[in-house]
């Protein structure tokens, strides 16, 4: 047979009689949003609808402040169609409208995520830590990470660049721990 006069054939499995179908069905293909991370830097008592209405004890606790949340569609579609957003502050979720939130650079780290202090010439002690708070410094325009190591809170923040990704030896690395490893190791 020719190349010419090859007929592919699509195959519709939905068809008991084996017929071809005329129209072709494609898969739905749904496309996610990459997670933002941002501040809520302000907040006023006369503006209550930018929350959730059942969220809003869990916001009053969090909000405003220098924590840097991280940003993601809801999962629930009625929220996403009245325009709410998933903000989440480690295990903390709220949801709310994108106008009390300002975006920031992300720069690889997450609450929870296991990393080494780089000693950077002595200036810290290298030691294995825990992410436990991201905030934004306003003065220095910066995000501060504040950790813990071995149960104790290290006072000090930390920048991203004091930090490398810290390495399980015992154990399969998560896909977490695979995309920050492939990240330190190409930029």
């Amino acid at each position: 047979m020719n190349l010419d006069t090859q007929k592919i054939l699509s195959i519709d499995w939905d068809n008991p009689d084996g017929v071809e179908s005329q129209v072709r069905r494609e898969p739905e293909v749904t496309l996610r949003r990459p997670d933002q991370y941002g501040v809520c830097l302000w907040w006023s008592d006369e503006l209550p609808c930018f929350v959730h209405p059942d969220d809003q004890g869990l916001v009053d606790q969090l909000v405003p402040g220098n924590r840097v949340f991280k940003k993601q569609e809801c999962p629930n579609f009625a929220d996403r169609e009245l325009g709410y957003a998933q903000l989440s502050y480690g295990d903390q979720v709220f949801r709310a409208l994108p106008a009390i939130w300002f975006p920031l650079a992300f720069e690889g780290y997450e609450i929870g995520d296991r990393v080494e202090i780089k000693s950077r010439l002595g200036k810290h002690q290298a030691m294995i830590c825990t992410i436990r708070e991201i905030q934004w410094n306003q003065i220095s325009r910066r995000i501060d990470y504040l950790v813990e190591s071995k149960g104790a809170k290290i006072r000090k923040p930390f920048v991203a660049d004091d930090f490398q990704p810290a390495l399980r030896l015992n154990g399969h690395l998560s896909e977490r721990e695979l995309d920050l490893v492939s990240k330190s190791r190409f930029s």
